[in-house]
């Protein structure tokens, strides 16, 4: 089983959220960053099954950052929903589950 493991505090703009899931899961360069993209790299690239917990993601300050990491929680927690016997969601650490 492939494991991930996303921290709250690496980055500081959601884009860069993008950046660090592209290389922690090795996806490649074409890879279009936006949930579309993301949907594809999880459901018809990546090795399966997997485990992604993500740690310290809760309540955003910023408005624009809160709309673009709720929106990529939301793929993950999709997969975990659609996919249940080849995701896991583990949420670490957070304000908000």
């Amino acid at each position: 089983m492939e494991k991930y493991e996303f921290k709250r505090n690496e980055f500081e703009w959601a884009e860069q959220f993008y950046d660090i899931i592209q290389k922690r899961m090795d996806l490649p360069e074409w890879f279009g960053k936006n949930t579309d993209a993301l949907w594809d790299m999880l459901t018809g690239y990546i090795g399966l099954p997997c485990e992604i917990t993500l740690v310290g993601f809760g309540e955003e300050k910023d408005a624009y950052n809160k709309l673009i990491i709720d929106r990529i929680l939301k793929c993950f927690s999709e997969a975990e929903k659609d996919y249940p016997d080849k995701f896991k969601i583990i949420y670490k650490n957070n304000e908000k589950k």
